[in-house]
């Protein structure tokens, strides 16, 4: 809307108010001045009231007509009942005095009532203070003779003086009214368009809150994941320096253990078989057993022991073990079996799968003292699975899932983020070494898995074991001979930085006939091997050595000796001889701690090999 449109609207809406509050005014004035008229001329009173309620009617339906009429006729309608009262008040005048009476002062009053009070546009005043003054005018000079003139000269200036300063003021009230409506148009506009800004600007202000309120939440999360990273960094970083601390000692550990173990068995060899001393040497040796077991398990746990793997199918390793497992959990608590996997093979180490097996199902009979449900179960793994996808596991279908599932205790949340942590243990003391489920945890990484504890106080606790499958069956694996130590008169070289397991080995493989070179490093096993004349068969060396290791050693004999057959010994061989923790193909390995009739075998097999 416009200036000149908006400030029409205001004239009209400000007219038509006050056209209807001027009739309902006008309505009662007329009738009022009625009690005038008996003063004045009681004789005339009956008649002149007749005009005032004819008038008086006039007014009043004027000002019905008021709110109905549309506003271009409310001109018209002023001018009617302006016109109804001019012409009864000069009724009046010519009834009673003529040019003389009194009564032109109604005239007046009429003219400061409309012109003065009622706001219009300012031709509107003029027509009526030109109607109003002809007709009481015009009637006077045309019916009666004027005998005073001065007076009547007099009556008509000053009603002519009257209505020329009423239409002054109008005038100058019409131009400020307008003035004051232009203003009230550009206040209106400016708080308009100020509403817009601001509405504009609350829109941009909401859409920077919620999005403010986004970033928050994304910070939030993005510092929950930081700190579940940073979190799971730590723990990740404590487990490799505890698995680097666990090979380090295992590997001067086994070292210890071999001269343990395989002295003893020497002892028992050469002992007659009611010697009161063969039960002290079989305590140190079931006690050395002990330890080895102590030491594999921190291997295990720090994936730092060298898998021989090989392709087994997982429905049958369980089915094998199932009768150990009866007696190892007792019959309190049996033992389900649930093969269901359609396919289960996997590439695999069957003694460290057992291994995981068998501590699983030690802390299940820990976890149920008095009896309970233990089920072992192999499935598929469901793609769609929510708990695989939680965990991250990538593409589940190229996995076989195993489960140890046991109704017992359960575990807090607390409990289940330290469960996998070396010497971790709620059993009370001297009741485990808190290494089980550090070990399962070890061999599952090291077999390329994952595993995922489900777990809550009072609901029992599921352990899934996920294993990358593999295409099928594996080789079968002949059993290890027995009886008598097989003999040779084959020359080896011994290369073994620790004094006790050296002199071990040159006291085990001399008496079975063998000719035992025996060096303490790479560096003098090559010195040595350069000034011996004669053929030097195979080459015993430790992989983890000062200098040169038992790796980069074979490499540079074979070179010098093409044909010599070689036998690596470790407990602990980072990486040395694997890829990942997995036994390179054609590779033969003994592990550490040695015993002597392992030890003599293996060489005679390796000996007694194509290639």
């Amino acid at each position: 809307m416009t200036k000149e449109a908006y400030i029409r609207k205001r004239l009209d809406d400000n007219f038509q108010l006050w056209c209807g509050r001027a009739s309902l005014w006008g309505c009662f004035l007329f009738l009022s001045l009625g009690v005038l008229d008996y003063l004045a001329t009681p004789e005339n009173f009956f008649l002149f009231l007749r005009y005032r309620a004819v008038v008086s009617l006039v007014l009043l339906a004027g000002y019905f007509f008021t709110w109905r009429l549309p506003k271009a006729y409310l001109s018209t309608l002023a001018y009617v009942m302006v016109a109804s009262a001019a012409i009864a008040i000069e009724l009046m005048i010519l009834n009673f005095g003529g040019h003389d009476s009194p009564y032109y002062v109604g005239m007046i009053l009429l003219g400061i009532s409309v012109v003065g009070f009622i706001p219009a546009r300012f031709s509107f005043h003029i027509i009526i203070a030109i109607m109003i003054y002809t007709i009481y005018l015009f009637p006077i000079l045309i019916i009666e003779t004027i005998t005073g003139h001065r007076d009547f000269v007099i009556a008509n200036a000053f009603m002519v003086l009257i209505f020329s300063t009423l239409l002054l003021m109008r005038y100058m009230s019409g131009n400020a009214l307008a003035a004051e409506l232009g203003l009230q148009y550009d206040l209106e506009q400016y708080r308009e368009r100020l509403e817009m800004v601001v509405e504009e600007r609350t829109a941009e202000l909401r859409h920077a809150v919620k999005d403010l309120k986004k970033e928050i939440v994304e910070r939030q999360r993005a510092e929950a994941e930081r700190k579940l990273l940073q979190a799971q960094l730590l723990q990740a970083q404590k487990m490799e320096s505890i698995g680097r601390l666990a090979g380090g000692v295992a590997h001067d550990f086994n070292n210890i253990l071999t001269a343990i173990l395989s002295y003893a068995e020497l002892s028992l060899m050469k002992l007659p078989e009611h010697d009161p001393l063969r039960g002290h040497l079989i305590s140190i040796q079931e006690a050395s057993e002990k330890a080895a077991t102590l030491t594999h398990q921190l291997l295990a746990f720090s994936r730092r022991q060298v898998l021989e793997m090989k392709v087994v199918d997982l429905n049958d390793v369980i089915r094998g073990l199932a009768k150990m497992l009866t007696r190892m959990i007792g019959e309190d608590m049996p033992l389900e079996l649930r093969t269901g996997a359609t396919t289960s093979f996997v590439r695999a180490d069957e003694g460290q799968i057992e291994q995981v097996l068998m501590n699983l199902a030690v802390n299940a009979r820990d976890a149920m003292p008095s009896g309970g449900r233990f089920v072992i179960e192999t499935a598929d793994a469901n793609p769609d699975d929510a708990v695989l996808k939680s965990q991250g596991v990538a593409d589940p279908g190229q996995y076989v899932m195993l489960s140890v599932t046991d109704s017992g205790a359960g575990m807090s949340a607390e409990v289940r983020e330290r469960i996998f942590e070396p010497f971790f243990t709620t059993k009370e003391l001297g009741r485990g070494t808190g290494l089980g489920l550090a070990t399962v945890y070890g061999i599952v990484k090291q077999h390329g898995g994952h595993i995922i504890v489900d777990s809550e106080p009072g609901k029992g606790t599921i352990f899934r074991i996920l294993l990358p499958l593999t295409a099928g069956p594996g080789p079968q694996q002949a059993a290890e001979p027995s009886g008598p130590l097989p003999e040779g008169t084959e020359t080896l070289l011994v290369v073994e930085d620790d004094e006790l397991v050296r002199g071990l080995i040159d006291e085990v493989l001399a008496p079975l006939g063998y000719r035992v070179l025996t060096t303490a490093s790479g560096d003098e096993a090559l010195k040595t091997s350069d000034s011996f004349p004669g053929h030097v068969d195979l080459l015993l060396t430790d992989v983890v050595m000062p200098g040169m290791n038992g790796r980069q050693l074979a490499e540079v004999m074979r070179t010098r000796r093409p044909g010599i057959k070689v036998l690596f010994m470790s407990g602990y061989t980072q990486d040395a001889l694997s890829t990942q923790g997995i036994l390179e193909p054609g590779v033969a390995l003994i592990h550490k701690p040695l015993r002597a009739g392992t030890l003599a075998r293996q060489i005679r097999q390796v000996l007694d090999s194509v290639g």
